[in-house]
């Protein structure tokens, strides 16, 4: 192994590098960074500062981790930033001596980092959901326990059922509410209300903004681009925090702007194809997204794992609805929704996008360490082909490892495709055309 690296300082570095290069180049667009921006740098300074910091999976709520002075790192995040350099390389041939190469890479480079040393600290306790995939189920628990036996890290198992009712709902409030209780042991806090709610509340206005975001999707032509569609994948790292509302809050007023005027979001104006991302978004390679809509003005509509809003917690401060909230949250968050539990749900979802957002192409850009996933998504893809007549793209690839296929490698897969719809005359915007004629 070599030297230790400060993960942290790079990451909250290399945020501001981009926000300053974005005011130099792209002032306009510089908003969409300032998220990313925040999580990274709110996190190097908790380290500086002594701040507790709370290891957990992206479904467990962060605003109960917030409202106790802590700050969550849903281990998640790393991989998904790491993915499009090669610092996730470091993690995962780390990783690879102690787990097997089978492992998803995301969960490879959560161990790396871990094993590393290169994060500079110890966090306070590790909070983590039984879900959503084996090979988290496998990971989360071996790196808590190497916590607890390394340094002592307590922590704490959120058991999540298979049935997303009411039932499983009720299920997985008195869990979420065992798991606050334990924060409050660790951290020796005791429960303050007002807080409690402050952050509720920026959590619901995040998820009415996202709902409506998602709603003026649907609008052809499409008032925001694919890049959007990974950046919000935020929302699960730092729910309540208000620079999470702050991103939402500007991402709907630009959107509104177009979605106003009618205007695509595409800079030839031009919207030919509108596009479903089947299964996880391209970490690694959110480029393609920009590539699509200037190559082949394709616009990226939506994600087969969407973040379009849950429900709302009426009264922050009931503590039933406070908690089967959570609980619903929990078990509605991306990925979960779809692909945790029956996979009625995930073809249900696909064909709900399907009846509301005007797509003409499918892809199915698997990630080979969803292993899980691969029988779900011939489902969802015989329903698009064969029930809406929608021609489907699919390929493997590794969101968190670009040594598994290039970016050159997928584009010409890309381009192969959309050459193939071109030469047999596919043209749904022409045919929509006619039709408002």
């Amino acid at each position: 192994m070599d030297e230790k690296r400060d993960l942290l300082k790079q990451l909250s570095d290399q945020s501001d590098a981009i926000i300053k290069h974005s005011d130099s180049k792209n002032p306009e667009k510089t908003w969409m960074y300032r998220v990313t921006q925040g999580f990274w740098n709110e996190l190097y300074q908790a380290r500086e500062t002594g701040r507790p910091i709370i290891l957990c999976s992206p479904n467990v709520p962060q605003e109960m981790i917030y409202s106790l002075g802590a700050v969550p790192l849903p281990v998640d995040a790393l991989p998904t930033r790491l993915a499009s350099s090669k610092d996730a390389w470091r993690y995962i041939d780390i990783s690879e001596q102690y787990v097997p190469t089978t492992v998803c890479s995301i969960n490879k480079v959560n161990f790396g980092t871990v094993f590393s040393g290169d994060l500079g600290f110890v966090p306070a306790a590790m909070v983590y959901c039984s879900l959503p995939c084996d090979s988290s189920r496998s990971t989360y628990p071996a790196m808590a326990e190497y916590l607890n036996k390394t340094y002592g890290v307590p922590y704490f198992v959120v058991d999540t059922p298979y049935r997303k009712d009411d039932v499983g709902f009720r299920y997985t409030a008195n869990n979420l509410k065992r798991a606050y209780q334990f924060l409050l042991k660790v951290l020796k806090k005791e429960h303050d209300p007002d807080i409690f709610a402050k952050y509720l509340t920026n959590s619901n206005k995040t998820e009415e903004l996202m709902c409506l975001i998602g709603n003026m999707r649907k609008q052809v032509p499409c008032p925001q681009g694919g890049r959007l569609l990974v950046l919000n994948g935020m929302v699960t790292c730092c729910m309540g925090s208000q620079y999470m509302l702050d991103y939402v809050q500007k991402q709907y007023e630009e959107t509104k702007k177009l979605f106003d005027a009618k205007k695509s979001c595409l800079k030839s104006g031009v919207e030919k194809y509108r596009v479903l991302w089947m299964q996880n978004m391209m970490w690694n390679n959110a480029g393609i997204m920009d590539w699509m809509e200037k190559e082949f003005n394709a616009c990226s509509v939506m994600n087969g794992f969407p973040f379009l809003g849950r429900d709302q917690i009426e009264d922050v401060y009931d503590d039933e609805q406070i908690w089967f909230g959570l609980a619903k949250r929990c078990l509605g968050s991306p990925m979960v929704h779809s692909v945790c539990g029956p996979s009625e749900a995930y073809v249900k979802g696909i064909e709900n996008i399907m009846n509301d957002y005007t797509i003409d192409i499918g892809i199915y850009a698997g990630h080979v360490g969803c292993k899980h996933a691969w029988a779900a998504g011939r489902m969802v893809t015989d329903v698009m082909e064969k029930k809406y007549g929608t021609p489907v793209l699919t390929f493997d690839l590794d969101s968190g490892d670009i040594r598994y296929k290039s970016t050159d490698e997928i584009k010409a897969t890309i381009t192969d495709f959309m050459e193939t719809l071109a030469a047999r005359g596919y043209d749904p915007a022409a045919e929509r055309a006619k039709l408002l004629k």
